[in-house]
This record gives C-alpha cells, sequence and structure tokens, in this order.
C-alpha cells in the first residue's frame, strides 16, 4: 500500500471533522436533499406568481394594458439576466453567493409592495420589474445547479416535483385576499433563498459543488438548434396566449384559478409518468403537441372574444408539456456531459426567455394593436402557427431527448459486473463480460496506457468512482486521481461519460476477438 502524506492525511482528518459537523447522514433518503426540493419549489412559485398574474407584481396601476406591457418588460429582464449569467458563469461557479445575494436583494425589491417615495412612482415600476426578471433567474440558475449535482439521475422526478409543489404554493397567492399577496410572493423568496443558505451551511455535499471550465462545458454541449428551435415555440405558445388571458379577467374572474389549475393537472401528469412509464418524451410530445398548440390557436379565429380564454386555456396547458421537455433535456444533458450547470442551463434558457418575449410581443401585436386594421388578429395567428408548422418539418424523427432509444441502434445495458451488454452481439454475461474487458485492453494499448493505468481504465469504464478505485487498487486517493487524470489526457476524452462512450463505441478488430 503506499504512503499517504501527512498532509494529505490532515486535509482527510479535516474533511472528515467537517463533515461530521454538519450531521450530513443519510436516512430512508437524505433529508437535506427533500429540503432543497422544497426551497427550490418556492422559487418557482415565485416566478408564477409573476408571469401567471394579471396584476403585475400586485401593482396600482389605473391602465390595464400596461400590466401586459410589463409582462413583456419582465420576459426581456429574464433574457438580460440569463445573458449576464451565461456570459460570467466562470465567476459565479465560483462565487455562488454573489448570486443568493442578488436574488435576495432583487425579490425584495420586486416583491415589497407600495413603499416607493411618490416621485419615484415614475421608475419603480420598471426598477421593479427588471429586478424580478434578475431575482428569478439568479435564484433558479442556484436551485437548478443544486438539483444536477445531487440528484443526478433523478433530476427529471425532482423537477416535476417541483412542479406541483409551485403550484400548490401558488394557490396560496389566489386564496389570500389581494391585499396580502405581495407579503405571500416575499415570503416564496425569502424562504427560497434561506433555505439554499440554510444548505450551503449545514449540508456538507454543498461545499464540493463543482467549477468546470467555460471552454470544457461548451465543447460537450449537446444542446443543438433543433431542440432550442423546439424551446422558443413551446414559449412563444405560452406568450401568446397569456396576453390574452392576463386581460381576460374582465370576461373571466376565475382565468387565474384556472391557469394555476390546469398547470398542476399537467405538472402532476409530468411526475407520476417521470415515476412509472416516461412515455411523454421529446418525440411523443413533438408528434402531438405541436398540431394541438396549433389548432387552438387557430381557433382563435372563429370563435367570439368573450369565448377566446378556452382555446388560450387549452393551449396554455399544453405548452407545459414541450417547456417542461426541455427543462428535463437540459437537465439531463448536464448530468450526462459532466457541464458547468450555470453555464448550460442560462444558455438554454435564453431561448425560452426568447420565445417567451416572441410571444408576448406578438400577443400584444394582435390583441392590443391595429397594425393590419381589423385583420391583425388573423395575421399573427396565421404567422404563429406557420411558424409551427415550419418548426414540425424542420426537426426530424430523431430523438433530441436524453436516454430515448434510436429505432436501429443497438441497444446496449449493463451487465452484473459492470460490463456493457450490446443485445445482438452477446449471448450471455459472460461473453459480455469478456468483450467488455477486450476492448478496454484494446483501448489501452491504442492509447499507450501504463498496467496500473490499464486496471484504473476497466474501473472507470464500469463507472467506477476515484473512491472506489482507491480502495479496489489499494492505492491513495491522489495516485487515483493522478491516473484517472493520465487516462483522460491520453486518449483525449474529458469525463467519465466520455471515456465510457469511448469503450461502447469501440469496434475491435477480428484478430482482437478470441
Amino acid at each position: 500500500m503506499e504512503n499517504v502524506s501527512t498532509g494529505q492525511t490532515r486535509e482527510y482528518e479535516q474533511t472528515k471533522k467537517k463533515v461530521r459537523q454538519k450531521k450530513n447522514e443519510w436516512l430512508f433518503v437524505n433529508p437535506y436533499l427533500i429540503v432543497g426540493i422544497v426551497g427550490a419549489s418556492f422559487c418557482f412559485s415565485w416566478f408564477f406568481s409573476i408571469i401567471l398574474t394579471p396584476n403585475f407584481l400586485y401593482a396600482d396601476i389605473g391602465e390595464t394594458r400596461l400590466y401586459q406591457l410589463l409582462h413583456i418588460g419582465f420576459a426581456g429582464a429574464l433574457f438580460a439576466a440569463y445573458f449576464a449569467i451565461w456570459r460570467l458563469s466562470g465567476f459565479f461557479q465560483v462565487h455562488r453567493g454573489a448570486l443568493l445575494v442578488l436574488s435576495l436583494a432583487c425579490g425584495l425589491v420586486s416583491a415589497v409592495p407600495g413603499v416607493w417615495p411618490s416621485f419615484l412612482h415614475d421608475v419603480a415600476l420598471p426598477i421593479r420589474t427588471a429586478c424580478a426578471g434578475a431575482g428569478v433567474a439568479s435564484l433558479a440558475t442556484l436551485w437548478i445547479e443544486f438539483l444536477c449535482v445531487h440528484l443526478k439521475d433523478q433530476v427529471r422526478v425532482a423537477i416535476a416535483s417541483i412542479f406541483v409543489l409551485s403550484f400548490v404554493w401558488y394557490a396560496g397567492v389566489l386564496l389570500v385576499d389581494v391585499r396580502f399577496s405581495p407579503f405571500v410572493v416575499l415570503a416564496f423568496v425569502l424562504i427560497s433563498c434561506l433555505i439554499y443558505l440554510f444548505l450551503r451551511k449545514r449540508f456538507a455535499l454543498m461545499d464540493t459543488m463543482p467549477s468546470i471550465d467555460a471552454k470544457e462545458s461548451d465543447s460537450r454541449l449537446l444542446i443543438t438548434w433543433k431542440p432550442s428551435l423546439l424551446t422558443v415555440m413551446g414559449s412563444v405558445a405560452q406568450g401568446f396566449v397569456l396576453y390574452w388571458l392576463l386581460q381576460a379577467e374582465s370576461y373571466v374572474p376565475v382565468a387565474s384559478f384556472l391557469l394555476g389549475g390546469g398547470s398542476l393537472v399537467v405538472a402532476l401528469l409530468l411526475l407520476i409518468d417521470s415515476l412509472k412509464s416516461f412515455a411523454i418524451k421529446e418525440s411523443f410530445i413533438r408528434k402531438l403537441f405541436l398540431p394541438v398548440l396549433a389548432a387552438c390557436i387557430l381557433t382563435l379565429l372563429f370563435i367570439p372574444a368573450e369565448w377566446r380564454y378556452v382555446p388560450c386555456l387549452l393551449a396554455f396547458g399544453f405548452s407545459q408539456f414541450p417547456y417542461s421537455s426541455a427543462l428535463f433535456a437540459t437537465c439531463e444533458h448536464i448530468v450526462r456531459c459532466d457541464l458547468s450547470s450555470i453555464r448550460a442551463f442560462s444558455w438554454a434558457r435564453l431561448y425560452a426567455a426568447i420565445g417567451l418575449l416572441l410571444g408576448l410581443g406578438a400577443g400584444w401585436s394582435a390583441f392590443s394593436s391595429e397594425i393590419f386594421g381589423d385583420i391583425t388578429l388573423p395575421v399573427f395567428v396565421v404567422v404563429i402557427v406557420m411558424f409551427f408548422i415550419l418548426v414540425s418539418t424542420t426537426l426530424s424523427t430523431k430523438s433530441y431527448y436524453p436516454g430515448e432509444d434510436e429505432p436501429g441502434e443497438r441497444i446496449a445495458r449493463i451487465g452484473g459486473d459492470g460490463e456493457i451488454l450490446f443485445e445482438h452481439q452477446v449471448d450471455s454475461s459472460g461473453d459480455g463480460k469478456k468483450y467488455f474487458q477486450q476492448k478496454c485492453d484494446a483501448i489501452a494499448e491504442k492509447y499507450g496506457l501504463t498496467n496500473r493505468q490499464t486496471e484504473v481504465l476497466h474501473l472507470l469504464a464500469k463507472g467506477r468512482n476515484a473512491a472506489y478505485i482507491q480502495k479496489q487498487l489499494v492505492i491513495s486517493q491522489h495516485t487515483a486521481k493522478a491516473h484517472i487524470y493520465s487516462i483522460y489526457k491520453k486518449t483525449e476524452t474529458h469525463s467519465q461519460q466520455d471515456l465510457m462512450d469511448l469503450v461502447e463505441n469501440y469496434e475491435l478488430d477480428e484478430g482482437s476477438k478470441r
């Protein structure tokens, strides 16, 4: 056994003591992760309380159409905030406390009811709007990183659970007296920020949040323009129908309740599907919900104005599916490709913010302006429907969601010993294990790995981590990490997932199969 230096021993004892002080114990499940899911749900409740409420930020404005314009301003603030976070992702990975302070400060400014002096009344709403967008984007980015780092394979279930809880909390905003609604929203902000701060102080794993170089993260990013276009489409539909629903209070006083209730039903359906069958995949959403959204919006041309809220509610409910799918896919990419969560999430949400901004802007142009005279609404409805049709024809039948098996490809599974088994190539776990080992040996020979590095490669390709390799090969943690780094460098891979993909896709020569 290799000797561990005194400095390493001291560092290990300090880490062990720190973990013990934070009481990071596991029961049946980790209670800190459950607390994190609850804290994240309050963050998303803050977002829904802003975007789904006709009375924007619960301000007292005589001109009701100004509320819709402020929603457009909020979408623009979201875009600007996500862009800034993406550009400064390297800084925020090291200084996450700065994002938390920004979230709390912006939340207090935007959510606190009218305490602004009279001479600042004209600038109060624009400032509150900008702060709301910056605060929501900052806090959501922190929570998504928490989920991706600590929940990994369960991130889809976690996000679906968060959506369910978010709409439950949002119901509290709708049920209380409107005079107290701002204080409820303020409570969402404070609770979410305080829970994140609590986890930073008490949850030991928060001290090991990764810091991934921006160039490395971008080189492994699998989110292309096609799934991004789908994200834009879903957000355009949301923004367009929301504009009408947010001004439909004169026709349907319970529009907010219908919005929240319908969204809760969709969130529950996604949660059940995540736990049970996982049938609502991105490919299924493209085939079914794009035509449904187009049909709902096209219906606006043929019904009286007082009934337009019906297809709008349906369209908003269906738009939740591509919206959620995009969020699931983003988090799956982050986990599987070992990306910078802050950078990848903020980049993906840029497209959602663009779509929301375009949709709300189109809604204002269609419902509140007369750019083309009396035919303004039909023109914009036709343009949006044609956009949906164009998206449907542009996207191929290939799935863009991680983990969905593609037709005609080899279906791989993991055997009992961690070996990769291809159903049409192997007939038994013994053959699969031998085939797996042969591929690892061939790769080691090709890239000039040492004998010890070859042993590490076998374990890495099975999905084992550095701690397991250290124990299995009876070496120090420093030595294990040094071997892993050397393997990545020699094979020109950037992560364990890249290495596993290299082994999985490596084709053996006929002479190597024995």
